[in-house]
């Protein structure tokens, strides 16, 4: 009968070093995400164009749920690493060019 007690205190305090170790992890990816998700150009979110507005969106989402960091690190981060993609030309800044006399 002790073997079930021991069993139970070893579960508990399993289950509690996980949850810690958890509540530890979670602002620091959260942080990481946001930083991450400022830091990231418009052209290197999937799906980027010249009128989307992906980096406002996540990092709003980052920054008032928190939850949003995790499905950001999966669908964005892990996917395309940041200054891994080329600029495509409407990034690049638009030079006005002086007419003719």
């Amino acid at each position: 009968m002790e073997i079930f007690g021991v069993a139970f205190g070893l579960s508990v305090a399993m289950f509690t070093v996980v949850i810690v170790l958890l509540s530890l992890a979670l602002p620091v990816l959260w942080v990481w995400m946001l930083i991450d998700s400022i830091a990231r150009e418009e052209w290197e979110y999937p799906g980027g164009t010249p009128t989307s507005n992906n980096r406002l969106v996540w990092a709003l989402l980052i920054a008032f749920l928190q939850f949003p960091a995790v499905l950001y690190f999966f669908m964005v981060y892990g996917k395309v690493k940041r200054g891994t993609v080329a600029r495509p030309a409407w990034a690049y800044p638009q030079v006005p060019v002086a007419p003719a006399a």
